[in-house]
């Protein structure tokens, strides 16, 4: 399995689209998401479901670090799953595999690590309710979950968060969907009412925008951790 490959080596498995090529650099140099949730995967060593994959950055960058874990993004968008199958065959990479499926229709197997990253926001108040339970469930069925998403109210960060989104659609990039920003409360309460432990932290990295990570531990450890809340 090939180690360690060159931004610019990870950008062309993306085709002959400079702004996607851009795109994906920017992401991969920019984005603390993905050098995090690559340790917490290395240390769980279980397979990854990816929900709302996108284009796939966070499978594509997991093989090209040298990470062979069974990895299965699912998104709602054909041309962006499609886009994660094309990187895929560039690279020959095995056991990554890609779906067109919605967030709350995605099959969570229990034990692997969970990501689910940037997405939480596109389904309205009911959705995002029974997102969070599905999730819960996962961590009680030995899943390590790794949420991330902006939060409500957070200053001039949100503000700047609320602006990236209105960009995304006028773009094109996002098509539809809510804009519906959590509070850290209806968040972690979902898990907290479970008895798993939750925690949250800032994950914007250098960027301007209100991101943060949440991170619900399976079941086992969360019967013998206090939960967690940010400062």
């Amino acid at each position: 399995m090939p180690k360690d490959r060159s931004l610019a080596d990870i950008s062309r498995a993306y085709g002959s689209s400079r702004w996607l090529r851009g795109y994906v650099s920017g992401k991969i140099k920019w984005d603390p998401v993905y050098p995090l949730a690559r340790r917490e995967i290395i240390h769980r060593d279980q397979p990854v479901i990816d929900i709302g994959c996108g284009i796939g950055l966070l499978g594509i960058s997991m093989r090209a670090a040298g990470i062979s874990l069974r990895y299965r993004g699912t998104d709602i968008s054909a041309w962006k799953v499609n886009a994660g199958k094309e990187a895929v065959r560039y690279y020959g990479f095995e056991n990554a595999g890609f779906e067109v499926c919605g967030a709350l229709s995605t099959t969570i197997t229990p034990g692997g690590t969970v990501c689910m990253f940037d997405v939480l926001h596109y389904l309205d108040a009911a959705e995002q309710q029974r997102m969070l339970e599905q999730l819960a469930d996962a961590a009680e069925a030995g899943s390590l979950v790794l949420l991330r998403t902006a939060l409500r109210g957070t200053g001039w960060r949100y503000a700047a968060t609320l602006i990236e989104e209105w960009w995304t659609r006028a773009t094109g990039w996002i098509r539809g969907g809510q804009i519906n920003f959590p509070s850290q409360e209806e968040i972690l309460g979902v898990f907290e009412d479970r008895g798993l432990f939750a925690e949250i932290s800032p994950l914007w990295g250098k960027t301007p925008f209100a991101s943060y990570l949440v991170k619900i531990h399976p079941r086992a450890k969360s019967a013998s951790q206090p939960r967690r809340r940010a400062a």
